[in-house]
């Protein structure tokens, strides 16, 4: 504890009095980080007051069935997302962000052709174990340094030789990766460190009539993100500037139609005991360019 880290001199006391008065004047993250001073935030002050004393629906202001159980799956629910609006039977279709390639092999199953494009070597190493084995295997953390490998086989009516993998970046795709019916970009828009340059993108790479997938948390953070890169989240002039109006204007522009519009929560697993619980706010645009 503090005591243990800073006790004895006076030295240290100083030097532990700055640290917390740097901790509640700056912004850090939330009480989901890890470090002891970030219990001394006013950020940690407001989560504790909501944690502590705010009624249910303040707290969570959504449906039943978009609690834990609902939240699983992810990669599956956005990909047939996407092809509940898809407009063509044979279709291309581009995972923009497409981590380990959950949602790619997902789309496999009614696309001819899937490209899935990560900014990790790991996970696209990953993903094309996958498609080159059919088979999962990973190790889940029980509770700290004790771990259990569980072994997952990808469902054998998909066909792995229709995806294809590649490192790649969102702001920056290669000029010949040519033109898809379907975009999809899966918690990835608030990860971009410049997230309007893919933005821009879409109407050059999304065929007339195909649809685009913007699935997001809005999660802006500088650390991935600059301020003044982030499309929404922010107070300009007193006023708030939501992240969905600012996106809807800005693909407006581009020549794209919203056609739908959900909550689309999903679940990350820390240890047994914990896990990150989000609903991203997910909108389908159709190109009518």
């Amino acid at each position: 504890g503090i005591n243990a880290e800073y006790g004895g001199s006076a030295q240290r006391k100083s030097k532990l009095k700055h640290k917390i008065l740097m901790a509640s004047s700056t912004s850090l993250r939330s009480t989901t980080a890890s470090g002891s001073l970030v219990y001394e935030s006013s950020k940690a002050t407001e989560e504790y007051l909501q944690f502590h004393y705010s009624d249910i629906k303040s707290i969570f202001p959504y449906k039943e069935d978009e609690t834990v159980l609902g939240a699983t799956q992810f990669p599956a629910r956005c990909a047939k997302l996407c092809l509940k609006y898809r407009n063509v039977p044979s279709m291309r279709a581009l995972d923009i962000g497409c981590a380990v390639g959950g949602a790619s092999f997902e789309l496999a199953r009614f696309c001819s052709e899937v490209l899935g494009i990560d900014f990790s070597h790991k996970f696209i190493e990953a993903a094309n174990s996958v498609k080159q084995t059919g088979y999962i295997k990973y190790s889940a953390v029980q509770q700290a340094e004790i771990t259990v490998t569980n072994e997952v086989h990808l469902d054998t009516t998909i066909d792995r030789s229709r995806v294809h993998f590649e490192q790649g970046d969102a702001c920056n795709l290669r000029q010949n990766i040519g033109t898809f019916d379907i975009v999809l970009a899966s918690n990835l828009l608030c990860r971009l460190p410049k997230p309007r340059v893919f933005l821009e993108r879409l109407p050059l790479i999304t065929k007339s009539q195909g649809i685009v997938a913007l699935i997001s948390p809005y999660s802006w953070l500088e650390e991935y993100t600059s301020r003044e890169e982030w499309i929404g989240g922010y107070i300009d002039n007193g006023q708030p500037k939501d992240s969905f109006d600012q996106l809807q204007q800005i693909m407006t522009q581009l020549g794209f139609e919203l056609v739908h519009r959900e909550d689309v929560p999903f679940l990350i697993r820390e240890h047994a005991r914990k896990y990150q619980w989000g609903c991203s706010d997910g909108t389908i645009w159709r190109n009518k360019n």
